[in-house]
């Protein structure tokens, strides 16, 4: 999905590089003429390194990339924006560290930009550093004229598809978000059509497909589940499988457990309240166990299938070494005689 951007090239000039390009035509000296003091080695060092550092942000000019500082209230979130908004509250102890950190040391890393589409509501859309513009827009309404945020403007970054794949390894290298964050990010790729589907999604980033279900699953629990866990960011990934099964299976008893546990104070750990829902799920099937009658057959003194039957459910359970094409046969004739019950009580179905 392509967007209309403005021309890089027709972007604010940028005067800082003019200053910078000035020593450049004083360091381009021969060789032979080289100072030999080891003063004169150092300062020539020196301006070579400034020469190296004129040309790499040449090129980074030329593909569109420039260093800005900005007011962090000109720039706007795009829809693909993955951080939980408690990870961007001054109630979350890393956040907290790090708006302190730059109360007190300054901004070291810049957040990433690109040009808002024309009609946007900022000039910019943020791209990389949603923790970092966080805390310096805080900070900027608490600190006296304020507070400018250091930006690299990433003009090439018009297409959302290389706009989310930036996201997402700025912060897999980090390894710093949650399997619940990952997941809504996932699901928001999905539903933008930047993806055709989760085979295809797990490719683009190298990642297995069990990984992207798994990240999904977790986003999309039920609210008193989330609730439950009261910070669904703590919700790990290994554990999907399992709330999925619950949900499935004893999905009314894990719910019902679910707004208990979210009503207690203090909050328990996020495994006790796994073992919480899954122990409320034992309990129903242990119920639902003791309401279920079973019979096992046997042939040549080996059980091959066992009928079983409670209100509501009847079934034919066979072991795994049961040949499929038995199991198969045995439906059939299952549906028919169902079929021929039901008729024959309850008249010829419309």
């Amino acid at each position: 999905m392509k967007r209309a951007f403005p021309d890089p090239t027709a972007l604010p000039h940028d005067s800082i590089l003019d200053v910078l390009k000035e020593p450049r035509a004083r360091a381009e000296t021969s060789a032979a003429s080289r100072p030999q003091t080891f003063v004169g080695r150092v300062g020539a060092a020196q301006n070579d390194g400034l020469q190296a550092r004129i040309e790499e942000l040449e090129q980074e000019r030329s593909g569109g990339m420039l260093l800005l500082r900005l007011d962090p209230a000109s720039i706007g979130h795009t829809e693909f924006a993955n951080r939980h908004e408690l990870g961007l509250s001054t109630d979350d102890d890393e956040f907290k560290r790090l708006k302190e950190s730059i109360r007190l040391n300054g901004q070291d890393t810049p957040v990433r930009v690109r040009p808002a589409a024309p009609g946007s509501p900022t000039p910019y859309e943020l791209v990389e550093g949603h923790r970092r513009h966080a805390a310096i827009q805080q900070l900027s309404t608490e600190i006296a004229g304020g507070l400018q945020i250091l930006a690299r403007l990433d003009a090439q970054a018009v297409e959302s598809k290389d706009l989310v794949l930036k996201m997402y390894r700025e912060n897999a290298e980090r390894a710093d978000l949650s399997a619940f964050e990952t997941g809504r990010m996932f699901q928001s790729w999905l539903e933008a059509d930047l993806f055709p589907n989760q085979a295809a999604l797990a490719k683009a980033l190298a990642v297995s497909e069990q990984v992207v279900s798994r990240c999904l699953t977790i986003a999309s629990l039920p609210e008193a589940i989330l609730q439950a866990f009261g910070d669904p960011r703590v919700i790990s990934q290994r554990w999907a499988e399992t709330l999925a099964a619950l949900l499935k299976h004893h999905g009314d008893k894990a719910l019902r457990a679910a707004v208990t546990i979210a009503k207690q104070a203090p909050r328990p750990t996020p495994e006790a309240v796994l073992k919480a829902l899954s122990d409320a799920a034992g309990a129903a099937a242990k119920k639902r166990g003791a309401d279920t009658r079973e019979e096992s057959f046997k042939v040549k003194g080996k059980i091959v299938w066992t009928f079983a039957h409670r209100r509501g459910f009847v079934a034919a359970k066979f072991p795994k070494s049961i040949d499929p094409e038995i199991e198969a046969e045995v439906a059939d004739e299952v549906r028919k005689a169902v079929d021929k019950v039901i008729t024959r009580r309850l008249g010829q179905p419309k």
